[in-house]
């Protein structure tokens, strides 16, 4: 999409300022052709573009020859699209040009606008995005199935420092530092310390009355490769809340606390601890008895009986049924509407009224809830994309020389 982007600003400089020139061939690429007219412009365009950014302008023989060569790699791919029968519908067509409106903050009308208002035309714009759609289809369908991230590629590169810098979030970190040569026990804060903390005494607090250094304990906001050595490995392990073990150092005995973190990746996700009772209606037993069959199991729960003797005794859920009935533990999005609404408005430790969802009859209990912090998991996906992306970009320049090479091409004299 940046590289959509890019093209829609480059043609709304002069996309109709076609050369006036009488036109030829300027390039035989296998069965198609480069016009003259498609250079001519391609080079009033860059060197608009290269006038408004401020870029280095390459000499007129050696920005011809640059603009010749993409223009054959462009044609060689629009040439594979039409061989495919890619299409690219109205309807797609009219998204993309949306989104590239909305990413420049204007309104459809407003994009359209301000394209005429460079005196330039529309409908080429259109059918530039049309060309690049399917190019990018093109090379979607030739690349993207020799890419191959292994889990071991993906840990390698979490643990490298780009990617700590790049993509984790920044930590503000809390401490207590008690010196070599001071006169208190390190043992004996550090427990005082968990005792209040675990009673629930602001580590703030702790720190500004316990702390040897300068700042009273406040280390803070950082990524984390902005912290020492030393304490990296720790903060990575620790939770929101959560108090490390005693760090030696030179200066003395530290004790961490992670008290925040922030960033693009930080996400908390409610999560519930779930067991149920599913009944799946059948030809024996049709819907009503097994609505019926669910009351009695409810009131057999209700008056005492187990819950786990019950799910491995009546439940049709063959994953759950012989350990209670339990589902573990999840977030939104996991289970059907249904069964997630009720999972939402329960209390703990109660069992649902019995309710039908697409699979049949349930009934549910919530056993716990948690917030859980899905910062990593969301920092390894950004991981992911940003390898894909690297490895598709060496993977498609690999790929477009191949391509080039195992074709036609002559170059008319200019």
């Amino acid at each position: 999409m940046d590289y959509l982007i890019k093209l829609i600003f480059v043609l709304l400089l002069s996309a109709g300022a076609y050369s006036q020139t009488v036109d030829r061939i300027a390039v035989i690429v296998n069965d198609g052709v480069v016009l003259e007219s498609d250079i001519q412009l391609k080079i009033k365009n860059f060197k608009k573009e290269a006038a408004i950014s401020g870029a280095r302008v390459p000499s007129e023989e050696d920005l011809r020859n640059e603009i010749v060569e993409a223009l054959i790699i462009e044609e060689l791919q629009l040439q594979i699209a039409d061989k495919a029968g890619i299409k690219i519908s109205d309807e797609e067509l009219n998204v993309t040009v949306r989104r590239v409106a909305q990413q420049n903050d204007l309104t459809i009308e407003e994009f359209i606008q301000s394209i005429e208002d460079e005196g330039d035309s529309y409908e080429l714009v259109r059918d530039e995005i049309k060309r690049s759609l399917k190019i990018n289809r093109v090379q979607q369908g030739r690349v993207q199935n020799r890419i191959s991230i292994t889990q071991e590629e993906l840990v390698n590169f979490l643990n490298t420092e780009e990617a700590k810098t790049q993509l984790g979030p920044e930590l503000n970190v809390r401490q207590i530092l008690i010196r070599t040569n001071s006169q208190k026990n390190i043992d004996n804060v550090y427990n005082e310390v968990v005792e209040s903390v675990d009673s629930g005494k602001n580590f703030i607090e702790l720190s500004e009355n316990f702390s040897e250094d300068q700042n009273k304990g406040d280390l803070g906001w950082r990524k984390i490769t902005g912290f020492p050595e030393l304490f990296q490995s720790t903060l990575e392990k620790l939770k929101i809340g959560e108090v490390s073990e005693v760090i030696k150092s030179g200066a003395g005995s530290h004790i961490l606390y992670l008290n925040d973190k922030r960033g693009p990746a930080v996400s908390f996700e409610k999560e519930w601890e779930v067991r149920h009772i599913l009944l799946i209606p059948n030809r024996v037993r049709p819907d009503d008895e097994s609505e019926e069959l669910m009351i009695s199991i409810r009131e057999r729960l209700l008056a005492g009986e187990d819950f786990d003797q019950l799910a491995a005794e009546y439940s049709d859920d063959p994953g759950s049924k012989q350990e209670g009935g339990k589902l573990g533990w999840a977030g939104e999005g996991k289970y059907t509407e249904a069964f997630e609404e009720v999972m939402m408005r329960s209390n703990l430790n109660e069992v649902s009224l019995p309710f039908r969802s697409d699979f049949g009859w349930h009934i549910l209990e919530v056993t716990g809830t948690r917030i859980e912090d899905k910062t990593n998991e969301r920092i390894a996906d950004q991981a992911f994309n940003y390898l894909y992306s690297r490895k598709f970009e060496e993977e498609l320049e690999s790929d477009l020389q191949e391509l080039r090479a195992e074709a036609f091409i002559e170059i008319k004299d200019y």
